[in-house]
């Protein structure tokens, strides 16, 4: 039996009353972070831009979108929510699949969804089940598609935004069959954003979300994908990841048992999360109440993937030029933590605090294997007292991750603060209040 046929028969057969009430909990939670960031992202410069191109390009402006007051077609506003909800790399992430699929399927769900839709307890589903299929092709790479200079979230996502389109278009099983095949084919995005801090790594979002409507679409009208699209000789793995590296059976181990929905982890910082674990030790060193002036120097220990991300070239994360290339920077977040114990979107707002860069050239780095990684994004570091003594600070879970997550509170504030940005706090709780009770409505308003 090919995975696609495995997974093909937990997406057909699902049903909403047999989700677990905590995964569709969680589900909510999800949606809410998302759209939370995506509001607080309304006027970023990429997305303004992404606005004009969608508007020119828009024939039947039918379709809210949510940062701003305007109507796109129903994909075209999708892809603009999703880009809104990756543009600040303030969204969740699924830490062991190196994943932000929320970032595709909230606005997916939500913004096409209710287009085709009045079944919220079909979005719901659509939604989980998105998230369930996206995070087993990321677990299965083992974080090789990183390796090979891929974005996670642009390869395993499309097969996530496949899934749950899939639903909300009512396909049969061998049209999901031929449907996650197609995926194969749409599947793309490139790391090399990280060069200088382009926008090519929120058009991924966009691109999962229009190829994964568009190949459902394909699929309902019958045209055909590869049945061996996890195993066979081109296979997305061996073309995309370190084909020897992966581990296959991961793509259906415990499916429909252990919910992969359960197991993302919401961000308390808007940054690469990858740097997380790094500056919770960066704000322990401030809690013990040390001084900026009492640290000689800061060695971190830090796993592979991560240190193409936020460690290098290390001379050019110590002066980050712009707020996305400080948010793919360790030291300059690390030394942010310190100072300020906490990092929000106003952080990035004065890139040249003298004490902040003349601390972040205190912080180096060298390559170790963390336990737990990457199931959890830890902190390890040594620091180097002007008196002598060393000082070792360990975080093994990150918080914010599903083992050490936000209370419902805090990420209700985290929501509110995000939205009140750009909302008045009437507009905003009233979206709140959609989501806390998402499955018994037959629209959502923005």
């Amino acid at each position: 039996m090919f995975y696609s046929e495995i997974l093909v028969d937990f997406i057909f057969n699902l049903k909403y009353e047999n989700i677990p009430n905590v995964v569709v909990q969680r589900a909510k939670e999800l949606m809410l972070d998302s759209l939370g960031t995506a509001i607080a992202a309304s006027k970023e410069e990429c997305v303004l831009n992404a606005f004009k191109a969608f508007e020119n390009l828009s024939t039947e402006k039918n379709t809210p979108i949510w940062v701003n007051d305007q109507k796109l077609d129903p994909i075209y506003a999708a892809m603009l929510d999703g880009i809104a909800s990756h543009a600040l790399d303030f969204d969740d992430t699924h830490t062991e699949a190196i994943l932000h699929a929320s970032a595709i399927l909230t606005p997916l769900c939500l913004s096409y969804g209710f287009h085709v839709s009045q079944d919220a307890k079909k979005i719901i589903k659509a939604f989980i089940i998105g998230w369930e299929i996206a995070a087993r092709v990321g677990i299965a790479s083992k974080g090789t598609f990183h390796k090979r200079g891929f974005h996670t979230t642009a390869i395993a996502g499309i097969f996530g935004s496949v899934s749950a389109s899939a639903i909300l278009l009512d396909l049969n099983k061998e049209q999901i069959i031929n449907a996650l095949g197609l995926a194969g084919s749409f599947a793309s995005g490139v790391n090399e954003f990280l060069s200088n801090g382009s926008n090519s790594k929120v058009l991924h979002i966009a691109n999962a979300i229009k190829n994964g409507i568009m190949v459902a679409h394909f699929a309902k009208n019958n045209m055909s994908g590869p049945l061996s699209i996890f195993e066979g000789r081109d296979n997305i793995f061996k073309c995309f990841g370190i084909e020897e590296e992966c581990d296959k059976t991961e793509l259906s181990k415990s499916l429909g048992e252990i919910w992969q929905t359960m197991q993302v982890s919401i961000k308390p910082y808007p940054s690469c999360h990858f740097a997380h674990g790094l500056i919770d030790c960066a704000i322990a060193l401030k809690n013990d109440g040390l001084k900026a002036d009492e640290i000689k120097s800061i060695h971190c220990f830090v796993d592979e993937v991560p240190i193409s991300f936020i460690c290098d070239p290390l001379e050019a994360k110590y002066t980050p030029n712009s707020a996305y290339e400080a948010k793919f920077s360790m030291p300059f977040l690390m030394a942010l933590g310190f100072f300020d114990g906490k990092i929000t979107l106003e952080s990035y707002e004065n890139l040249k605090r003298e004490e902040v860069l003349e601390f972040a050239k205190k912080i180096s780095y060298e390559k170790r294997k963390s336990q737990g990684f990457p199931k959890y994004f830890p902190g390890h570091l040594e620091a180097s007292l002007q008196d002598g003594r060393i000082i070792q600070k360990d975080v093994f879970i990150n918080k914010g991750n599903f083992d050490n997550p936000l209370s419902f509170e805090e990420l209700k504030a985290k929501f509110l603060a995000n939205a009140q940005i750009y909302l008045d706090n009437a507009k905003a709780n009233k979206i709140l209040d959609q989501i806390i009770n998402l499955e018994n409505l037959n629209h959502f308003s923005f």
